[in-house]
């Protein structure tokens, strides 16, 4: 009995090694079946996001100040997150679009009142004007705040068919999300990552 027992040891397979670190923090590569060979891990998963944040954040700036509207559009998603990790990648994004700014060629306008005033008519009658006059312009359009998703519920850019369909105006309603005055929490970094893109006639923001 005792040989067979050993036999049967012999033939068993070796136990399955363990990692000292959890396995949810660490991905192994693939081994080879015949020999084990050395157990090699991918790095964590918040450093590599933290890492393509931030290579994000250097090609947005790229094709911002390049006057993309696409990287326009995402560089406003990033700078409004408010994930902690997007939270310093949209402060290394102004930092990078920031020197291109020119803010003599810039002017900022804002307008507010009670619903049904004709905000919306108004601010469309004036681009449209702007625009016809070769300037390029960017409406930061803040709304009410949904209770259940957290992003606007009124769509200014609805209001304005005209001069959404214009390729001189950019339109971004943002949701106010509780903070009153008639701007977001992030409004401020919009409107510069809006100014950084150019300015002016013939192409400014």
């Amino acid at each position: 009995q005792s040989k067979e027992r050993q036999i049967r040891l012999a033939r068993a397979p070796p136990p399955a090694r363990r990692h000292a670190v959890p396995p949810r923090f660490l991905r192994s590569l693939p081994a080879s079946p015949r020999s084990p060979g050395p157990v090699r891990f991918a790095p964590c998963s918040a450093m590599a996001a933290a890492r393509s944040l931030s290579a994000t954040a250097q090609m947005l700036a790229t094709a911002l100040v390049a006057g993309e509207r696409r990287a326009l559009s995402k560089a406003i998603t990033l700078v409004e997150s408010t994930q902690p990790a997007s939270r310093e990648a949209a402060d290394e994004l102004l930092s990078l679009v920031l020197p291109q700014r020119d803010a003599s060629r810039c002017l900022r306008l804002g307008i507010s009142g009670p619903p049904g005033t004709g905000k919306s008519t108004l601010i469309e009658s004036l681009g449209l004007e702007l625009a016809s006059r070769r300037h390029r312009l960017a409406v930061l359009a803040v709304d009410p705040s949904s209770h259940r998703s957290g992003g606007s519920v009124l769509g200014d850019k609805t209001r304005m068919p005209q001069l959404s369909a214009n390729p001189a105006a950019f339109i971004r309603p943002s949701p106010a999300q509780g903070v009153l005055g008639g701007v977001a929490r992030r409004t401020e970094d919009v409107a510069l990552l809006c100014e950084s893109g150019g300015g002016g006639r013939d192409g400014g923001a």
